[in-house]
């Protein structure tokens, strides 16, 4: 081949084979997409993270909610408890037997409670026992249910006592023992029920016993 054609041979080779081109355009928007990816994830990310601390404080205002609501609960019964003792102290009717230092209080059915002391001993009877019992037995001074034959039991004044023994009431300065009557203080069966029923509530009573 001659030597100009070798030439222009590769000249026009050299203008016909063109490297490609970048699309600029391209990898703008490849960039763009993403920069709009990482952004996506971050406000996903920052959501989820707000969201954590949105529950953590609800959580603790429903702990901080729950909490004065037990406080309140504990005032409220705190409150009945103060004042179901303030009614009963104030509607609590008491027999004082200031010789020994000790009070009984008294339920409706003996609130004509009588008491005579002998020593450390205090015997115990009622009005309507008595009236009772003087209509039923007349003629027989001994069934009169009096206060001298303790009909509804007696109550001694110890120094010291055993705190497990029966019927023994453990205060402060002294222990009190109830003892019960030994008979029916009548042949009455309407004064005998009576005494039961009163004898009954006398124990109640002690075992309530307060010191004065």
């Amino acid at each position: 081949m001659p030597k100009d054609d070798i030439h222009a041979a590769m000249h026009t080779s050299e203008h016909s084979i063109k490297l490609p081109k970048q699309d600029k355009s391209k990898k703008l928007w490849i960039i763009l997409c993403i920069v709009l990816l990482l952004a996506l994830i971050g406000a996903v990310v920052y959501g989820y993270t707000q969201m954590q601390n949105y529950n953590k404080k609800i959580d603790e205002q429903q702990a901080k909610i729950k909490s004065l609501e037990d406080t309140k609960k504990t005032l409220e019964d705190a409150a009945t408890a103060t004042a179901k003792v303030i009614v009963e102290a104030s509607t609590t009717n008491y027999l004082e037997v200031k010789e020994l230092g000790y009070k009984l209080p008294l339920s409706d059915d003996i609130k004509d409670l009588q008491y005579f002391v002998n020593g450390t001993d205090t015997f115990f009877s009622t009005g309507s026992l008595q009236s009772k019992a003087w209509a039923a037995d007349k003629g027989d001074p001994g069934k009169y249910c009096s206060l001298g034959t303790g009909p509804l039991g007696v109550i001694s004044k110890l120094a010291s006592g055993a705190p497990t023994a029966p019927k023994q009431r453990v205060l402060k300065a002294f222990v009190l023992e109830y003892q019960q009557p030994q008979a029916d203080c009548s042949d009455s069966k309407p004064v005998i029920d009576l005494q039961t029923t009163q004898k009954a509530s006398l124990l109640k009573a002690f075992e309530k016993a307060k010191q004065i």
